[in-house]
């Protein structure tokens, strides 16, 4: 039972993971587009904060697998 709530966790940790990374890809491709200094000094908060708030998944996302075994991520 403690094996299936852990996978449970896992699945949704890297559902909110997946979701944060087409968040930032949005959001960088769209600032390309975008003229406004100040919409431009949001986005660019909004995506640090997606950033800090992925980094802090993927920590609780490897925190789900037992002690020995470690999932690296890519650069994005």
């Amino acid at each position: 039972m403690k094996q299936i709530i852990a996978l449970i966790r896992r699945l949704c940790l890297w559902f909110a993971i997946f979701s944060l990374d087409i968040q930032i890809d949005g959001t960088t491709k769209a600032m390309g587009l975008v003229r406004c200094p100040l919409t431009l000094g949001r986005m660019e908060i909004a995506r640090h904060v997606a950033r800090t708030e992925r980094t802090r998944l993927r920590g609780e996302y490897n925190a789900t697998f037992p002690v020995g075994k470690r999932r690296i991520w890519s650069m994005s």
